[in-house]
């Protein structure tokens, strides 16, 4: 897709990550969502570099530089050269390939800038729609983790995807 790209974090982006953030709450990844004081506090301290950080989050944003999701690569571990990579497309732009192309940046910059040999995800089993797009980014399955994450009161399992550096 023409004229996206991804960007470092930035102050306008705060009221988008308190709507966004409430969002995960919703998919049972956190018990409560976090405050816009500690998303402030976030954004104050996103720019220490990756390395340092051992994670990193970027904007997708479009010609007009309208945000459009997030893409976070974290987990960072500079000895093994990998990095767990997480995705959210604002629900008001989803089905548009979005996801795909954020990944595809992700992509040429886990491996070309910043030196990873790896990237990986954990997705819910259930999540077909995650599942398809990390599979049409190339990723591969290497496996599953039974009952990962606890979600209310059930434990769910988790598809472990990779996409290695050719």
């Amino acid at each position: 897709m023409d004229g996206l790209s991804l960007r470092a974090l930035e102050p306008e982006d705060l009221d988008c990550l308190v709507r966004w953030e409430a969002d995960h709450v919703d998919a049972g990844l956190r018990v409560a969502p976090y405050s816009r004081s500690v998303l402030k506090r976030y954004l104050d301290e996103s720019h220490r570099d990756f390395w340092e950080a051992e994670q990193v989050r970027f904007v997708l944003t479009n010609e007009r530089g309208s945000a459009l999701g997030l893409f976070d690569v974290f987990n960072a571990q500079p000895v093994h050269q990998r990095a767990e990579v997480a995705v959210l497309v604002d629900p008001a732009h989803r089905g548009l390939g979005l996801g795909r192309a954020g990944l595809d940046l992700v992509r040429q910059w886990a491996f070309g800038r910043a030196g990873l040999r790896s990237l990986y995800a954990e997705v819910f089993a259930e999540n077909t729609a995650a599942l398809k797009l990390f599979a049409s980014s190339g990723y591969l399955p290497s496996g599953q983790l039974k009952a990962w994450y606890r979600v209310g009161r059930e434990f769910r399992d988790v598809e472990l995807l990779q996409l290695l550096r050719q």
